[in-house]
């Protein structure tokens, strides 16, 4: 069975005219949704935008390969297969990679119909409707008046045929991912006229003749940032690991785009952007919003009186190689290296760590501590193994001895507790991890977190972090002392010590929460261990 319906799928037999299908109510359907989708919906506020953004995914697949069998003249079931795959094909690789998806639309501009493309695999959730387009279509396709096999098949569309054909054809190429600017309108003059958006920051491309055809990325909406601590270095700070797909742009003379393509889902106290193309290097785009506000962007303009303040102006040489060569504001900033001796983000390999920690008191049956400072607590009414990873090469607790466990959420705190069939008093000892925003509290003692501000710093190029290192002090029985993290310090005031191992010391100013360690938010990230007893000065 399996194999006879393979057969069926892959026969070369001349048994099919594509063209029949264009007139069908399933293609002129689909051919409506995408020709209202794209010139009318996009944009216009009536429908969800991510619902606007799949409805032309859809149509497109059952409108293209018909259509493309019809213009090949393919009569064969095996030739519209290969159309099919070639249709999906196409738009498998736009949406998931940039380098296709580039050359998409430069080709597109070739042919004078200017598209952008946002890389979204999502968007593959529209390649089922090949296999319905393939299941309504077909047998439209199929002369009716006489069997198969005694039918002569034209290849070629008639005047009708051919008439929604090149309608279909103009529909598809003039179609764009974009809901603002992306596509144009032919004006009375027969010129193409290119639609206001709304915007802030755009580009232009100011060369008399040659498209430009740049890529551009906006911020991952996650991102968050320091405005006033970024604003000095954005080209160093911003790493590509905060930018997402993007979109791609190819700019005809005259004409503008936005420069970020999230105006109606993101706001920011500031905005970045990455852009680049075969020719211009990585270069990010950082405003303020106080700085350029939103306003409407004409789609084209020639005279240099009529650029708003958020113009990015583009040109190309001879040879059709791309270049920023103006800015209405100082808002141009090429990336680069932030340079052998910037401070980057300690690394997440270090941090303090523990399990599910099991509240209350517990006699301990085992305790073992790792190489990889990593101990591990048995005890003995059944609980889980609970880990607990710090600096500390030694706990002041064995087996035998009971513990209570203290969490407080990014403090836990483990302490020497007496034997409840055995009131005797046990010395004083406390073992105790932080982490977080916040620093612990100590009986006496006082602990604080400051900036170091005389460093260059520069990104975490797996996550994009950035971060200001800051050193801890403490002031405790008289003294004070500074340490950084990876130091050690004791202090003793006569009647307990306390050992504190720095561990985490910084103050974020770009994170990605869901890619980085640590608290969720900027600002402080500081974490440390103290181990607390009795006095070890000699009476």
């Amino acid at each position: 069975m399996t194999r006879r319906w393979l057969d069926v799928v892959f026969s070369s037999r001349p048994e099919l005219r594509p063209a029949r299908a264009l007139l069908s109510p399933t293609w002129l359907g689909a051919l409506a949704v995408l020709a209202a989708n794209d010139h009318l919906l996009k944009g216009a506020g009536l429908l969800p935008g991510v619902l606007t953004g799949k409805l032309s995914d859809f149509a497109g697949m059952i409108v293209a390969p018909a259509l493309l069998a019809a213009l090949l003249g393919v009569t064969s079931r095996r030739g519209l297969l290969h159309c099919h795959i070639a249709v999906g094909l196409v738009f498998a690789l736009i949406n998931l990679s940039p380098a296709c998806a580039d050359a998409w639309s430069w080709l597109m501009g070739l042919v004078g119909f200017p598209w952008t493309i946002t890389v979204d695999p999502t968007d593959l959730l529209a390649l089922p409707a090949l296999a319905l387009g393939w299941r309504v279509l077909v047998p439209a396709m199929r002369p009716a008046a006489a069997p198969v096999s005694s039918v002569s098949l034209s290849r070629w569309p008639t005047r009708p045929e051919f008439g929604v054909a090149a309608l279909g054809s103009l529909l598809c190429v003039a179609t764009s991912d974009t809901t603002d600017g992306g596509e144009g309108d032919w004006g009375d003059e027969g010129g193409l006229f290119y639609q206001d958006f709304q915007g802030d920051v755009y580009l232009h491309n100011s060369h008399a003749e040659q498209d430009i055809v740049v890529r551009v990325r906006d911020l991952l909406p996650e991102v968050e940032i320091d405005c006033f601590n970024v604003q000095s270095k954005p080209g160093v700070l911003f790493s590509e690991a905060l930018f997402g797909e993007g979109q791609t742009w190819s700019i005809p003379p005259g004409a503008n785009v936005p420069a970020r393509g999230d105006i109606d889902r993101v706001t920011r106290e500031c905005y970045a952007v990455l852009v680049t193309s075969d020719s211009i290097p990585p270069t990010v785009l950082f405003w303020n919003a106080d700085d350029i506000s939103l306003d409407w962007i004409p789609g084209q303009h020639d005279a240099e009186g009529q650029y708003g303040p958020g113009a990015v102006e583009l040109t190309a040489d001879d040879d059709g190689r791309a270049a920023i060569a103006d800015s209405q504001r100082p808002i141009v900033f090429p990336q680069r290296d932030p340079g052998e001796n910037a401070y980057l983000p300690g690394s997440d390999a270090a941090r303090v760590a523990w399990s599910n920690p099991p509240s209350g008191l517990h006699r301990i049956t085992e305790l073992a501590l790792g190489s990889d400072g990593c101990a591990a607590f048995d005890f003995d009414d059944g609980l889980q193994r609970f880990y607990f990873c710090t600096p500390l090469t030694e706990l002041p607790f064995e087996a035998g001895q009971y513990v209570s466990v203290e969490d407080q959420g990014d403090l836990l705190v483990l302490s020497r507790a007496p034997d409840p069939n055995d009131p005797a008093p046990v010395g004083q000892v406390q073992v105790a991890a932080s982490r977080g925003n916040n620093l612990p509290s100590i009986s006496d003692a006082t602990i604080a977190a400051k900036p170091v501000f005389d460093t260059e710093i520069g990104p975490d190029l797996a996550c994009g972090t950035v971060a200001q290192p800051q050193e801890f002090s403490a002031e405790f029985g008289g003294e004070i002392v500074r340490f950084k993290p990876g130091d050690k310090v004791e202090l003793d005031d006569g009647a307990h010590h306390l050992t504190i191992y720095g561990v985490h010391a910084e103050r974020r100013v770009i994170l990605l929460p869901e890619c980085a360690e640590g608290p969720d938010t900027l600002g402080d990230d500081l974490e440390l261990v103290y181990v607390w007893t009795a006095s070890q000065q000699q009476p």
